[in-house]
């Protein structure tokens, strides 16, 4: 006689009455480290890591009762993610295998070079600044269904990064003398890169964790994306750049997820404490003007005599990919942004 089937069950740490789909089951609370009330890291109380944590996580302005109510929208896991990009990226090395094979890179006009150069590859310092943000946010959040969302969007700019420096390099190769990936000087010095420097450094010097996705998620990464991907693409459309165009087009993609996340984010922490919206939009409001002056002075760069990215038309675009991330404040947001029409 055969053994008895034994009933099938949830996972113990999981509290609803149903089984939990995959993106739950590798999900959820799995921080063992946020116990509310007690030391996070089984060490001495008084370590500089439980004092950090207690401090800048714990005790973050930002409380929910349960932030294991946070859900991606996406309900992305490694397995998924790794899935998507890899369509992503092998579409964008199609992109870069045609346009190699046809001499793009030789081709392009010497005004849209010094462009490039002026910013677009030095934007990397800027790439690495988010992922820096991001990986902080990922490693001090309360949920771990938080910490994969962001750990994804620091995945996200690395693949940024890491297409820019190829695009950096592909440009050293075709025009040796324009200083090509020599970039640190004009980050360091150029005075339209100054203001960005200053926000994205200001910024990687927030301790709360609460503070810091707010200003990240809604303001900073918005306004950025919005020049270096959706304005770039404009201006390397009209310098007959079609891979410049077409890779940061799919880049926007991550932007517009993150936009997501970020906004079901903000939902569930207003959906416990109301008082969360006020102090969501006051963390928002005092950055946004700087970090909005300071992508419009940066985006002067990519502007040549053929093709001027308007200041004003610039301010506009990353109003509304500001207001667009806002909106999750009030229980809406735009899923696609102006990125995508």
């Amino acid at each position: 006689m055969s053994a008895p089937t034994r009933r099938r069950r949830s996972w113990s740490r999981y509290t609803e009455r149903r089984v939990p789909t995959e993106y739950e089951f590798v999900s959820h609370d799995l921080h063992w480290h946020y116990k509310p009330g007690q030391t996070p890291w089984e060490m001495s109380p008084d370590h500089v890591w439980n004092r950090w944590y207690i401090e800048h996580r714990n005790d973050s302005p930002l409380q929910c009762s349960d932030w294991n109510a946070f859900r991606d929208p996406d309900m992305l896991v490694y397995r998924t993610y790794v899935r998507m990009q890899d369509t992503a990226e092998t579409y964008v090395d199609g992109l870069i295998d045609d346009h190699e094979s046809r001499g793009s890179y030789a081709a392009l006009a010497p005004q849209w070079l010094d462009a490039l150069g002026r910013g677009y590859t030095p934007f990397r310092y800027v790439g690495h600044a988010l992922l820096m943000a991001a990986t902080y946010v990922m490693s001090m959040a309360p949920s771990s269904y938080l910490s994969n969302a962001v750990a994804f969007q620091a995945g996200d700019e690395l693949r940024r990064v890491q297409r820019i420096a190829y695009q950096a390099r592909q440009l050293q190769i075709h025009h040796p003398g324009r200083g090509f990936g020599e970039d640190r000087e004009r980050w360091e010095r150029d005075p339209a890169w100054q203001p960005l420097r200053r926000a994205v450094e200001t910024h990687l010097a927030e301790r709360d964790w609460g503070r810091s996705v707010a200003t990240l998620c809604l303001v900073l990464k918005p306004a950025v994306d919005a020049v270096f991907n959706v304005r770039l693409a404009e201006a390397a459309d009209a310098h007959g750049d079609e891979l410049t165009a077409m890779m940061h087009r799919n880049l926007q993609l991550d932007s517009l997820r993150s936009r997501r996340w970020s906004a079901a984010l903000a939902r569930t922490a207003i959906t416990d404490r109301a008082e969360n919206r006020g102090l969501l939009l006051r963390w928002a409001g005092e950055v946004r003007a700087d970090v909005t002056d300071a992508v419009v002075d940066a985006s002067a760069l990519l502007s040549t005599p053929t093709f001027e990215l308007d200041p004003s038309g610039t301010r506009a675009q990353v109003d509304e990919a500001i207001e667009a991330s806002l909106g999750g404040l009030d229980g809406e947001t735009d899923a696609t942004g102006p990125a995508a029409r």
